[in-house]
This record gives C-alpha cells, sequence and structure tokens, in this order.
C-alpha cells in the first residue's frame, strides 16, 4: 500500500511538473503588447499658481503605461492627476523601464530619481522578478538598498511588489504557480519596505478580484498587462497610501 502511495504521489509530481512546463513554454511563445514606441509620461498637473510637487515613478512595463494605450491612462499619469486635487502643482516624473527586476530598477532608475529631488516616490515593481525567479533573497536586499537611497533624498516612499500574478494569458496549473510565487515575491518587497518604516500597497489583494471577476475589462489586448480600466483600479488602491504618506511626511 505505502509503495503504491509513494509511485501515484511521484507520478502525480512529474505529471505536474510536465504540465507546468508545456505551459510555461506556451506563455512565452505568447504575443505580448510591444513595449516600443514608449509612453512619454510626464509633466506638470494643477494649478500653476499652487506649491509644487515633485512626484517620481519608478517600475517596470505597468509604471511605463504598456497596454494603457495612451499617457493619460497610465497609472503614473492618473496619481499625479489626484495629488494636484490635494491643491499642489504636481511634476510627474517617470523612469519606469519595461522588463526592470528590482535589481535593474537599483541600478538604473533610482539614481534618475535621487537627481530629481523628489518629495514624493512610488515604487511598483516585482512582476519581472517572478516571471525571471529571483531569489527572494535578492530581492529584498535590492529592494532594501533602493529605498534607502529614495528615503536619503527627504522623499516620501511608498512602494507596491508583485501584482496578482494569476494573469488571463496563463491556464492552469501555471496560473495558479504564478500566483504563488507572485506572493512570495510582494512578501519579499514588503519585509524591505516594512523594515524601513515605509508604506506598502497591497496591491494584489486590493485590486486582483476584479481582475479575476471581469478580465475582459481589466486586461489589455495580450491579457497579461493591464487595460486603461485596469490602471484606473490599480490608481485608486495606490493613491490612498499615496496621500497618507504625503500628509505623515509634511505635518
Amino acid at each position: 500500500m505505502f509503495k503504491r502511495t509513494l509511485l501515484t504521489l511521484v507520478a502525480s509530481a512529474l505529471f505536474l511538473g510536465l504540465a507546468v512546463g508545456v505551459e510555461i513554454l506556451v506563455a512565452v511563445r505568447r504575443d505580448y503588447l510591444p513595449t516600443e514606441p514608449v509612453l512619454d509620461i510626464g509633466g506638470m498637473y494643477g494649478d500653476e499658481d499652487a506649491e509644487t510637487l515633485r512626484f517620481t515613478v519608478l517600475g517596470d512595463s505597468t509604471a511605463a503605461g504598456v497596454g494603457a494605450g495612451d499617457a493619460e491612462h497610465a497609472y503614473p499619469t492618473l496619481l499625479a492627476e489626484r495629488l494636484s486635487a490635494l491643491g499642489y502643482r504636481v511634476e510627474l516624473r517617470s523612469h519606469a523601464i519595461s522588463g526592470a527586476r528590482v535589481a535593474s530598477m537599483l541600478d538604473e532608475q533610482v539614481p534618475r530619481a535621487v537627481e530629481d529631488r523628489p518629495d514624493l516616490v512610488f515604487v511598483g515593481i516585482g512582476a519581472n522578478d517572478v516571471t525571471h525567479f529571483t531569489s527572494l533573497g535578492e530581492v529584498e536586499k535590492d529592494m532594501e538598498a533602493a529605498i534607502g537611497k529614495l528615503r536619503a533624498t527627504g522623499a516620501a516612499v511608498v512602494v507596491a511588489g508583485a501584482p496578482d500574478m494569476r494573469a488571463a494569458a496563463f491556464l492552469e496549473p501555471l496560473r495558479s504557480v504564478a500566483g504563488w510565487r507572485g506572493r512570495r515575491v510582494a512578501d519579499a518587497v514588503a519585509e524591505a519596505a516594512r523594515a524601513a518604516d515605509v508604506p506598502v500597497v497591497p496591491l494584489a489583494e486590493e485590486t486582483g478580484p476584479f481582475f479575476g471577476e471581469d478580465p475582459e475589462l481589466h486586461y489589455s489586448a495580450d491579457l497579461f498587462h493591464p487595460s486603461a480600466a485596469g490602471y484606473a483600479r490599480w490608481a485608486t488602491a495606490i493613491y490612498p497610501y499615496l496621500e497618507d504618506a504625503l500628509r505623515g511626511a509634511r505635518s
């Protein structure tokens, strides 16, 4: 009986591994939205006579607006517009790069952000660390370094790790595996942020259900990147954390 059970478990594990391998191959060969030309995200928002708020966004293809259709519907723009409603003249700068991981964000985007002398920084990163199997230790270590450099500018910093990675582009069992891996990466990002007393947006928890319930609305054509409607959901989830962080820094 024991041997039969053991053989069943081994066979099941091998079948699951094979199924995931096939799904990964299919996912790699899918056509995803092009990342060129890059959207021109940035500019000034709000009353010209109001106090200037320098707002910088770092991240990957989602922060670069892939899937949004235009810069107007990218989530950094939506956030800048909402921040301007607080009575600021918001100067938005986005240094996001499609394909970025935490390590490359630290090396390539953080130095540019430091040069901005920002008042407020949002970092949305981690999806590519999920798909590239970056070690969780490296994610946490590099995120700690990035947060340290950003906070040294005096800016208020808010971060979000990987979103819900159970993308409609993936079939089961890969979808569930990606979701599990996404949660682990998000946890690593959150650990680094909380150690530095930096607010963390639980992006997957707050927006994932919308994508799961209505994928046609919330995903773009590649069923991986958010659509304009999906980014609007993200902005709604992120904004309260930015407002709280900003008010705390200026109180």
